[in-house]
């Protein structure tokens, strides 16, 4: 059960005592001017951030890639957070039960692989836009290259000890 939205918008989703200092650093990666926006607009691949809760971030910078180079993976020890800071991409998600295992799941790498599934939907995130992923979505971003073009991507990808993050509505 994927969402998307407005980092703003899923303020009361992420906004929880254990999730408060995990909610502070994604709200300052979109603040321009600040040191995390700052670093993120400066990575160069990507590096990786320790936060509290038990729970990182990987900043990252790539170029798009058209959808037929698409990789699909799910993690069970995680739930992903994809924030972009500034850019834009597309993802392709589908639900794990829909789609053939590639790769069976890696304890070590907390991945599974998966074949590009014959059903899947599609999401568009802009500058500002979380994305959240639980270990039943199986997921690929960085895709767009032949609808936007091959732009640079500046963004976030925070790991959630699952325990931490269940779905509040």
């Amino acid at each position: 059960m994927a969402f998307v939205g407005k980092l703003c918008d899923m303020r009361k989703i992420l906004h929880t005592q254990a999730l408060l200092g995990i909610y502070t650093y994604l709200s300052n990666a979109c603040t321009k001017g600040s040191c995390e926006f700052e670093r993120i607009l400066s990575t160069s691949g990507e590096q990786k951030i320790q936060l509290d809760s038990g729970a990182f971030a990987i900043e990252q910078s790539y170029h798009l890639k058209d959808l037929s180079k698409a990789f699909y993976e799910t993690h069970r020890k995680y739930v992903d957070l994809q924030l972009v800071v500034q850019g834009e991409e597309i993802f392709s998600i589908a639900v794990a039960s829909d789609c053939v295992i590639k790769d069976t799941y890696d304890v070590q790498k907390d991945i599974a692989t998966y074949h590009t599934p014959k059903r899947s939907s599609t999401l568009h995130l802009s500058a500002g836009m979380l994305a959240v992923f639980f270990p039943y979505d199986v997921h690929s971003g960085g895709l767009g290259a032949e609808s936007l073009g091959i732009k640079p991507v500046y963004k976030s990808v925070v790991k959630v000890p699952v325990d931490l993050l269940t779905p509040r509505f």
